[in-house]
């Protein structure tokens, strides 16, 4: 079965919309994370985990988490590996 698609000239602006919002919201993370590094510095200099600032808290802790190594389990117990892998589906969407 063929399915034939018509492309339209609306389509094309909403991909052109998507890339302008794409590049819109890289500049505003960037910026975000400039005021991040601003605080975190801040914070940082006066020795402290965490600030009051009017009427928020702000908190730039050390956080210890554990994390399991699966490329070492996975080289050293292949077996038991493979006997645990779940295969899961999904669709990409991407513009290029």
């Amino acid at each position: 079965m063929t399915t034939t698609v018509i492309i339209t000239s609306n389509l094309e602006n909403e991909i052109r919309d998507i890339r302008t919002l794409e590049a819109k919201i890289q500049e505003l993370d960037e910026l975000k994370k400039e005021k991040e590094a601003l605080i975190k510095s801040v914070l940082d200099e006066a020795g402290v985990e965490e600030l009051q600032i009017g009427a928020f808290t702000v908190r730039f802790q050390n956080i210890v988490r554990n994390n399991f190594n699966t490329t070492a389990f996975k080289k050293k117990y292949l077996e038991l590996y493979n006997a645990f892998i779940k295969q899961s589906n999904y669709r990409k969407f991407t513009i290029v």
